[in-house]
């Protein structure tokens, strides 16, 4: 009896059916390609950097290897595979060289050499050995506005007013200068800008610490001799520069930040470069609201520039729910940006607090900045430690920044693995739960998000060099975005609303085909030239379309 009910049903079904009901549109689905091959053609060549994901290295605070709780080159050297795990496909390392440690190494004592505290030449040469055959570039600070008031230039500078090198600094007669606009009131850490020097019995002019004088880049010679500095590490064998403070290097009686003679001598930096193979520099903006000066033409200023206006204030938006602020930073660029450039997107530096701080502590936030960060147009700096989300620590040798340059954590114990004697500061908060070893035990650790995640960004050129789409959502709270290469689209999903899981549509998406879900959860499914997007409470998610 219950096989002819269900016989009677299937009949009654077929004789229901709609003949002019549309046919179901056939999936459309793309082969994978050899992601592998792919990453090595991306990271080879003049744009390679486009594609890469670098890595800001604190050497002091890495990994020490001779037990006096300093971090050294040997270290960092001896870490690089773990490095190469994570994705890492460059490094970009604060200040080696002999220094005062007044400004944690911002204040150079030397430009052709390296801190004993970090080992030797030597060291340094075995380290961009090692790394270049893992296939990791090696990028270094190239601290150009200031020297330390210990350097070879400014003691001879400060002797007298006649010596050599007597106008290679800013001196004046007087706390002030009607030539500098930016000498008349305090540095940039609220002291005065100007310090009596009693040998020369004149004052010099300092932007920063009073240890660090800044050079005169109107004398032709200063030019001469940091651009020799640059070839020197160039011939060393470094791949490029993080400039450091790069706008400040000419001042004028009305302007300080970026004035065209600064602009002509960053061009000539640029020419440097570019007698040199396959090299990058990227700029430390001053500028918040965005950094598309710095590219001059797109070809000849810098090839990078950070972009702090998502980098460093990422936090404002995602302590609310509406997605269109976390994507304007990034249309604002693009928008402004010439052709050529490529922003450099961090979400935490040595400058500023840790991303766990900025994320007021909740994990979904600095995972989904990290997420944006690695997705949207730009080439991604990770901050040694936010793969592990190290806590900030409390106690200061320098200055306050010091809590966001606590030793890196390896291992569980004593010294966590980063040393064998008393480091050099205290560790940060929390070591026992964000170590590497801990955390690379946990599917669900912030390493094993990282890891992830570099892991399908890795060969995938859309990413590095491919357009951005913001796509009308009809749902304030979800953000959904593509990038497109000339032969492949991916779609990202980002979910604000940290309570609720929500769905949302997308008119007009005309996605070329459905979607294969590479990372994270949520669904997309295609519908006519709409889609339909469902995406958890503080989701992410990324989708294969082509």
């Amino acid at each position: 009896m219950r096989l002819v009910a269900c016989s009677l049903a299937l009949l009654l079904a077929a004789s229901c059916k709609n003949d002019n009901a549309p046919a179901a549109a056939p999936e459309v689905r793309y082969p994978e390609k050899d992601r592998a091959a792919e990453a090595s053609r991306l990271l080879t060549g003049a744009d390679w950097y486009r594609h890469a994901v670098f890595y800001e290295v604190n050497i002091r605070s890495f990994q020490d290897t001779n037990g006096d709780g300093i971090g050294d080159l040997k270290g960092l050297t001896s870490r690089l595979d773990d490095l190469k795990a994570l994705g890492v496909d460059a490094l970009w390392l604060m200040p080696m060289y002999p220094t005062p440690f007044v400004d944690s190494g911002y204040d150079i004592a030397d430009y052709q050499d390296i801190s004993p505290d970090y080992g030797t030449l030597a060291d340094f040469d075995a380290l961009i050995a090692a790394a270049h055959a893992r296939g990791i570039r090696v990028m270094t600070d190239l601290v150009l506005n200031h020297t330390s008031d210990q350097h070879a230039w400014f003691k001879e500078s400060r002797s007298s007013k006649t010596n050599p090198k007597a106008d290679w600094y800013v001196w004046s007669d007087t706390p002030s200068d009607p030539n500098n606009g930016c000498g008349t009131a305090n540095d940039t850490f609220g002291k005065d800008a100007w310090k009596l020097d009693p040998t020369r019995n004149q004052y010099y002019f300092h932007r920063f610490y009073a240890g660090q004088p800044d050079l005169n880049y109107r004398n032709p010679e200063v030019v001469k001799a940091t651009l020799d500095v640059a070839r020197f590490w160039l011939d060393r064998g470094v791949d490029g520069f993080r400039c450091d403070v790069i706008a400040l290097l000419y001042e004028s009686a009305t302007k300080c930040d970026f004035i065209p003679e600064t602009q002509a001598y960053i061009k000539q930096l640029r020419a440097v470069l570019d007698t040199y193979k396959d090299r990058t520099m990227v700029a430390e903006s001053t500028d918040y609201s965005g950094s598309s000066a710095y590219y001059g033409s797109g070809k000849d200023m810098f090839h990078m520039a950070f972009n702090f206006s998502y980098g460093y204030l990422w936090g404002l938006p995602f302590a609310g729910t509406l997605a269109a602020s976390v994507a304007k930073p990034f249309e604002q660029a693009l928008a402004k940006n010439p052709a050529g450039a490529q922003d450099a997107l961090p979400i935490g530096s040595h400058d500023v607090n840790r991303a766990f701080v900025a994320a007021r502590e909740i994990e979904s936030r600095w995972l989904r900045a990290a997420f944006v960060q690695m997705t949207m147009p730009g080439t991604p700096y990770i901050y040694y430690g936010e793969e592990l989300a190290l806590r900030p620590g409390t106690q200061v040798v320098v200055d306050g920044r010091d809590v966001a340059r606590t030793p890196m954590l390896w291992s569980k114990g004593a010294g966590f693995g980063f040393t064998t004697g008393k480091p050099w500061i205290a560790f940060g908060a929390d070591p026992e739960k964000t170590n590497l070893e801990a955390e690379k035990a946990d599917p669900k650790s912030t390493y094993s998000f990282y890891r992830k995640l570099l892991a399908v960004r890795r060969g995938r050129e859309a990413f590095g060099a491919g357009a951005l789409k913001i796509l009308p959502a009809d749902d304030s709270s979800v953000l959904v975005y593509t990038r497109s290469s000339n032969d492949e689209t991916y779609v990202m999903a980002l979910g604000m609303d940290e309570e609720d899981a929500h769905t949302t549509t997308v008119a007009g998406a005309n996605l070329p085909g459905d979607a294969q879900l590479l990372f994270g959860e949520g669904t997309l499914t295609r519908e006519g030239t709409s889609a339909k997007v469902t995406i958890p409470a503080a989701g992410m998610a990324i989708f294969r379309v082509r």
